[in-house]
């Protein structure tokens, strides 16, 4: 590639401007912090230009990929002319500063409704919220997407053939939006903390946790189903250290959702909700730098390579953390809390464990995502596998299923007996047994499984109970956080049947030939060449020991540009399972007239068909021997003795090979008996063997071969349905708190 010469000016100047209305912005708020009440519209205009700037940028970015100007390195990069458009839109954010972009462009967008909602803390929370897009802003000032190549190449590098999907174009911008919400409640936290003002913040912050939680939730369950449908393993989360990227502030976001609830319902979890808020930000900022900083290209295929912002990225995590430290260090003692008077069985004190059991599954994910990067100085580094995140943990879920089962019916006060509480939970309890026994029916012996199924059925039931009682007494809306926690006990039951008893085989499949694959016959009938949209595909008829069957279309194809074999699975979902074909590996085979060889040293036997073929030697008296042919000035002509049995009778044949004086070569076949001929193909006189060459020769015909994984899947339809009850519950939270919002939502008007 020729060196980059200089910069595509509409686009790098959106971003000049928007620093210098980043920059603005925040000394408007300095000066409004420090009591300059007429700086407040100075600072908000600068932040709304700042916005437009970055959203000018995007356009300018979108434009460039759609009229396909490969001058731009970025597009170049990531998109090409035979892209269809939607891929092309996903070119945008398929590369790191394309991916900055899109995730600063929501950032900026999100900062000005936040403005409405920030009360009496709107300088520092926007502030400390327009630092963060900064921190962004400079990468991509220093790193500009806008860089221009010193030519005008007629063709791009295209997109990155695994990428191109459909899940592409969704997946990635939500993605980043959950990562940009992640800072508002960092805002808030950090901001309370500043002025020493902490009655408000959590009520304030608590819809856009809530928010956060639900986008980055989202993201995640796309990013398992495109996994899932479109890679060929068969899993939807294989632990990589890119994908835990997301899970760890996930995971940190729920702790803390939880956490804002129990502040603003009973004054308790206070000072630990500004650490979790800190937390979900910090694990954001980290698994960006795993993720871009090159240090995990040697452990996950989803990492980028080194781009040379490891700097930035380092930079930019130690000042935020320093100021979480530091204001935490300094300010958290002077926070006012509720003193813990709570009792065992009190819906409090079992918040704050299942807290503690979400934090104890985050640090376990975070210790195996950061084993690369924490063995890096060791002779021999590495990562951890799927089974020690699946063996840590199972306890964890176990815990955790207990809590969700017993919430339900704890008052905040503890006022329920054991006996109390044994006789609400009675109906779950029953439900939680007989799903244990059914899937003890089903196979499912091992003890601790048949506990998790038991305590997730349970935890279903009781939550299902309350989700109804609170739907009866207050309306849907209040019901949302113990539909949420239905959704878990659903994702948990899917988890446990589609990780531990899945059933994956490897076959190979002979055109036209059934074969029994467990309790279904496979037939591959023919493999499809490539027509419009649908790529090669192979054409499968499955035969369900129902009697039903159907035809599935795994993909197996090459593509044209990377010349990498692409693979897309055969997804077929039924009640209880999916049944999953990912194609391995096609042999096209060849038809019955094609021409067989053999290679045959002397007095080697060979099978062909019918026929057995022996190498006797060269004849090497024939007119004299070479020499002697070479001397009278004619052709060289060396003959192979060969022994030919068929069907028992065995002939003696010679297979030719000439050379004639002008260069030509000469191998004049000789009829086989049963049919066919064959010639002398090749000699190699050092070793004394010859390779022969067949042509019609019957039972030469090899018949194309179909390489599949099967696999069945149970209950994975689990996994997806317990994700959208989780995030109906948090939408119908979300809801709930609407009207609590609007109302703080009044009270700058009233202060300024």
């Amino acid at each position: 590639m020729s060196a980059l010469a200089h910069l595509y000016l509409p686009g790098a100047l959106t971003l000049w401007c928007a620093l210098a209305f980043g920059l603005a912005s925040l000394w408007g708020y300095t000066q409004l912090a420090r009591g300059d009440e007429s700086a407040r519209t100075f600072a908000r205009r600068a932040y709304t230009f700042f916005a437009i700037a970055i959203a000018l940028s995007a356009v300018v970015m979108a434009i460039l990929l759609a009229r396909r100007d490969f001058r731009i390195d970025y597009v170049f990069s990531y998109s090409g002319t035979d892209l269809p458009f939607h891929y092309q839109l996903a070119a945008f954010w398929a590369g790191q500063k394309g991916s900055f972009l899109i995730w600063l462009l929501f950032g900026a967008l999100i900062g000005i409704p936040l403005i409405r909602t920030t009360g009496r803390q709107e300088a520092p929370v926007m502030g400390i919220y327009t630092l963060a897009q900064l921190g962004i802003l400079f990468i991509l000032v220093r790193e500009s997407p806008f860089l221009m190549l010193d030519h005008a190449p007629i063709e791009g590098q295209g997109l990155n053939p695994l990428l191109q999907d459909d899940w592409m174009v969704i997946h990635p911008p939500i993605m980043f939006v959950g990562y940009a919400l992640s800072v508002v409640p960092f805002a808030f936290a950090m901001s309370a903390l500043l002025v020493r003002d902490t009655k408000e913040w959590a009520a304030r912050a608590f819809p856009w946790a809530l928010a956060g939680f639900l986008v980055l939730g989202s993201a995640i369950l796309m990013g398992g189903y495109w996994a899932y449908k479109t890679l060929g393993w068969g899993g939807y989360w294989g632990w990589d250290p890119v994908e835990n990227a997301s899970l760890i502030p996930w995971l940190l976001g729920t702790a803390l959702v939880h956490g804002l609830y129990l502040e603003r319902t009973r004054g308790r979890f206070r000072r630990a909700n500004f650490v979790l808020a800190s937390l979900v930000f910090l694990a954001v900022l980290y698994g960006t730098f795993l993720t871009r900083s090159g240090v995990l290209a040697d452990f996950s295929v989803h990492s980028f390579v080194d781009l040379g912002i490891s700097g930035w990225l380092v930079a930019g995590m130690a000042f935020f953390f320093g100021m979480s430290v530091w204001l935490i260090g300094t300010r958290l003692r002077g926070v006012p809390t509720e003193v813990n008077e709570d009792p065992l069985l009190s819906r409090g004190t079992f918040l704050v464990l299942g807290s503690i059991a979400l934090l104890t599954t985050t640090a376990v994910v975070t210790l195996g995502t950061s084993a690369p990067l924490l063995t890096r100085f060791l002779e021999n580094p590495g990562q951890v596998g799927p089974e020690f995140y699946n063996r840590v943990n199972f306890p964890l879920a176990l815990g955790i299923a207990v809590l969700l089962s017993l919430v339900p019916f704890l008052t905040w006060r503890g006022e329920t007996t054991p006996r109390q509480l044994l006789r609400k939970m009675a109906p779950g309890l029953i439900v939680g047994f007989l799903a244990a026994a059914f899937a003890a029916g089903l196979g499912v012996h091992d003890p601790f499984h048949l506990a998790l199924v038991m305590l997730a059925g349970t935890a279903i039931a009781t939550n299902i109970q309350k989700t109804v009682a609170k739907a009866r007494a207050g309306g849907l809306a209040a019901a949302g956080g113990y539909l949420a926690h239905v959704g878990v006990g659903i994702i948990l039951l899917g988890f446990l049947a589609s990780s531990a008893y899945d059933q994956s085989v490897k076959v190979t499949l002979v055109q036209g030939e059934p074969a029994n694959v467990g309790a279904a016959t496979l037939t591959f009938q023919r493999f499809l060449p490539r027509e419009g949209k649908l790529k090669e595909r192979a054409e499968v008829l499955v035969e369900q020991a129902n009697g039903r069957s159907y035809t599935a279309y795994p993909q197996i194809f090459l593509n044209e540009r990377t010349r990498q074999l692409m693979v897309h699975p055969h997804i077929r979902s039924f009640l209880l399972a999916d049944y999953y074909l990912s194609p391995l590996e096609f042999d096209p085979g060849q038809p019955e007239q094609a021409v067989a060889q053999l290679a045959l040293e002397k007095d080697q036997v060979q099978r062909l068909a019918d026929l057995d073929v022996r190498f006797l030697g060269f004849d090497t008296g024939r007119e004299g021997g070479a020499m002697a042919q070479m001397a009278s000035g004619g052709p060289v002509t060396i003959a192979a003795l060969l022994e030919v049995t068929h069907e028992g009778e065995t002939s003696r044949l010679e297979a030719l090979y000439r050379f004639r004086r002008d260069g030509e070569v000469e191998f004049p076949p000789v009829d086989l008996p049963g049919g066919g001929q064959v010639a002398l193909g090749g000699i190699d006189a050092t070793a004394g063997a010859v390779r022969l060459l067949f042509a019609g020769v019957e039972g030469t015909a090899q018949p194309a071969r179909l390489s599949l994984d099967v696999t069945r899947k149970p209950l994975i339809q689990l996994v997806w349905g317990g994700f959208y009850v989780i995030l109906a519950g948090g939408l119908l939270a979300i809801a709930a708190r609407a009207r609590q919002v609007r109302l703080l939502g009044r009270l700058p008007e009233r202060a300024g």
